[in-house]
Formats: structure tokens, sequence, C-alpha cells
């Protein structure tokens, strides 16, 4: 029996599942085969002491500063997170989706993929983070409805961008794009409102939904709605 289990292993599922683990016992479910491998938010933040409240090492973030904050790479804050919450006890189920769940004084959890042998799970209280998971096109999706006061969730409007990675040196034709995020692995993270017309020669590129509003496209949005979150919990 769980405390706890977060559905999506998302930056604000990471986050309170570590701060959550000091007294509870908590699960993450995630659809992917890594917590993070696309990630689906800015690799920009604009107050570094969250950083270190959250992390015991920044090394390979690579951060710099930015005039909106300091860049970094958000794959390796995921994978810092994800193995802080694994030290922390917390159970991740990945390659795993809810096929269906029941409420009954408790939460009976129905899972197919990759979780555990027994394919039911139990918790007292579940928080939806399936609106900020990243699921690829034709991906197969969390069942559930979420229509119950221990389900816990907080939204924020959404849309699709468009993100692409070049080396800085390479960014100076590129004028019409929403966010430039440099990192100090000397790359360049390019976010944009919609597929840019320009033939550019990407290192890596993705299509994925973050906050509608551009004053949210950071890393703090992500911590301030963790915080929400916890503080929702009928606990």
């Amino acid at each position: 029996m769980y405390d706890i289990v977060i559905i999506g292993g998302t930056l604000p599922g990471l986050i309170s599942s570590i701060k959550l683990s000091k007294k509870f016992r908590v699960c993450i479910i995630d659809l992917n085969q890594e917590i993070g491998f696309p990630t689906n938010f800015p690799g920009l933040i604009e107050n570094q002491d969250l950083l270190n409240e959250l992390l015991d090492s920044k090394d390979k973030l690579y951060l710099k500063q930015n005039e909106l904050g300091f860049g970094l790479r958000s794959e390796w804050l995921m994978k810092y997170l994800t193995h802080k919450a694994a030290r922390n006890g917390v159970d991740i189920l990945n390659r795993t989706r809810v096929s269906n769940l029941f409420f009954d004084k408790n939460f009976s959890i129905e899972l197919i993929g990759g979780g555990p042998q027994n394919q039911i799970i139990f918790s007292k209280i579940i928080i939806d983070e399936t609106e900020r998971t990243y699921s690829a096109p034709g991906d197969k999706i969390h069942n559930f409805s979420n229509d119950n006061q221990y389900i816990i969730s907080v939204n924020e409007s959404q849309k699709q961008y468009f993100v692409g990675t070049i080396p800085s040196l390479n960014y100076q034709n590129i004028t019409n794009c929403l966010l430039k995020i440099d990192r100090d692995d000397e790359l360049t993270e390019l976010w944009f409102d919609q597929d840019p017309e320009l033939n550019i020669n990407w290192i890596e590129v993705k299509k994925c939904y973050s906050f509608s509003n551009p004053k949210f496209l950071n890393i703090d949005k992500y911590v301030e709605i963790s915080n929400e979150i916890i503080e929702k919990l009928p606990i």
C-alpha cells in the first residue's frame, strides 16, 4: 500500500516525490522507458538557488547565465532528480500505464506494461500529472477518470512547441524563435511557436507541450506547481 501514487514522471511529479518521500511511501508510474528523455520543459531557471535545494550535484547540467536566468541541460536535471527520488525510496515504474482504477476507501490501480509482477497496486492518494507527461505521437496513454477528491492535480493551459538544439555558433541567422537558451556545453536550445521555415541543421528536435504563457516557460514555474500540488494534498 502506497500513501501516494504519482501518475506521470514529470518535473513537478519528481520534485513532489522527493519532498513527500521524507514522510510517505511514494510511487511514480511513467509511460516512457526513462523519465525525462526527452523532456518537455525549457532548460531555463531564473532562481538558481532552487537547484541547490533540489540537487546534490550539478556537474553535468552545463549551467550558463542567460538574460532570463541560467540555461542548463534539462535531461540531466531529470536524471539527477530521478536518481535522488530512487535513493529516497520512491518506487519508479517505467514503461507502465494505468488501465483502470477503482476507489473503495483506497485506490486499486490496474497496470499494463513493465510494472510489478502483481499488476494491481494500492494507494491512499493519487497525484495526476498526466497532462504534463511527455508522450510521442501514437503512444498509448493512461486510462482513468480523475473525478475523485483524492486525485490531486494542478492544471495550467498548455500549447505545442517546436524545440531544436544547435551549436551556439550557428545561432546568428535565427531571429524568429520565442525562447533562446544558451548552455555551457556550447549548445543553444531554441523554442518556437510553430515549425521554423528556415532550413536549419539541428542536432536534435522535438515537439512537446508546455505552458501557453511565455512567462511560465522556466523551471521555476514547475517548482511552483509542485508546491501547489503538495499544498492540496489531504494529508
